[in-house]
Parts: structure tokens; sequence; C-alpha cells
């Protein structure tokens, strides 16, 4: 009986667990991105006379700021991110959140901003931060996309799109990669603040990578 008993332990711990990625690029047809400043209105000593238009990012056709999301993947534990203001920017411009994470707003400008965080039409969080380092933190509960204004520079604006699926950010060179995933079909959508969303179907396969491009624009 002694080989049958060690024989079913075996089977129940199983062997290595197995795991591959979604790796790819995103990408713009057509006209390049943005490449021109904003005029500054108000605050220039702190702000400068401009600040760049960031809303769509891009070179040699490699898209930045999308937001990549293998929906039904593992469910990614809540985090701690910053969103800082710098010279009447937020930085970063986009993120992606796990469900439950910490979003602490910093300021590291020397002037008054508002933080407006909204969900649709409906308010997520209104701070008003009067003081350089000042830090506060917000909870991201629900599922949804943050759109974050800054009520005294009409200019400044943030994403932030909170999962409860595995995510990445595509970079400077439009690259993404989201690791460690269970093999299997999945659809992976892909989200970028002015050009839309496009998705994706894609099989993971028990180790190795699954590749998937998105283009947008055309």
């Amino acid at each position: 009986m002694r080989p049958t008993v060690v024989l079913v332990a075996l089977a129940a711990l199983g062997g290595p667990a197995r795991a591959g990625d979604v790796r790819g690029v995103a990408r713009i047809a057509g006209e390049p991105g943005n490449t021109r400043q904003i005029e500054t209105t108000k605050d220039r000593s702190t702000c400068g006379d401009q600040v760049p238009e960031e809303s769509v990012l891009s070179s040699a056709g490699r898209l930045k700021n999308v937001v990549v999301v293998v929906k039904g993947g593992p469910r990614p534990p809540p985090a701690k991110l910053t969103l800082n203001q710098e010279r009447c920017r937020y930085v970063p411009h986009v993120q992606a959140a796990a469900q439950g994470s910490t979003l602490e707003v910093q300021n590291g400008d020397d002037v008054l901003h508002n933080v407006h965080g909204y969900i649709g039409q409906a308010t997520a969080f209104n701070i008003a931060m009067a003081g350089k380092n000042q830090r506060i933190p917000r909870k991201l509960e629900k599922l949804a996309l943050v759109v974050v204004r800054c009520d005294v520079h009409a200019w400044m604006g943030a994403y932030v799109l909170v999962t409860d699926s595995p995510f990445a950010v595509s970079g400077d060179d439009g690259t993404f990669l989201v690791p460690g995933l269970p093999p299997g079909s999945y659809t992976v959508t892909a989200w970028h603040e002015k050009l839309g969303e496009r998705s994706a179907s894609v099989t993971v396969p028990a180790t190795g990578t699954a590749e998937v491009d998105f283009v947008f624009g055309k």
C-alpha cells in the first residue's frame, strides 16, 4: 500500500507551475504623434510658458501609453501607485492599476493644484494640494477609467485604468509585456485615450510567448 500512497501524494502536488507571456507592440498608422506645445495661462514661474501636448506620443510609428489588459487572467494584487505634479503636468500621464490599489497623489510644485478625479461624470476624488511635497493617498476601489484633471490648471490631465485582470502599459518604443499567464485562450484589449480601443484573441502556451500587435489610427 505504501507505494500507492506515495504516488497519490505526488500527483496531488503536481508538476512545476507553467506560465507564458503576452507581448507585442502598439503602433500608429498615418500621422505621427503630437509634438505641439500647449501655452500655459497662469503660474508661469512654476509651469513655464508651455507644456507638451501628450495625448498621442509616438516614435517611428510606435505608440506610447496604450493600456493592454488580458481579460480573465489571474487577478493582480493591489499595489501602490504615484501620481505626481511636476511643472504643472501629471506624471505619469497614463497608468493602469489593480482594483484595490492605492494612488498616492503628490505635489512636486510650489503652487496650488486641485486634483479632481472623475469616473464618467461622477467625482471619484477631489483634492486641494497647496503645499510642495504634499502627499495624499486615495483607494481605487471601482473597476473604471479614472480621468484626472486640475481645477486650477485646465491643461493638466492624466488617466488611471483600474482593472481586475493582468495589464501592461506600452513604453516609449510601443512595446508591452504581460508575464506569468496560465496557458489558455484570452481576449486582449488595448486602450488609448484618444484613439479608442482594439481587441484580439490570443492563445498563451504552457511556456513561451504569445505575440499580438495593435495598430491604431486606421
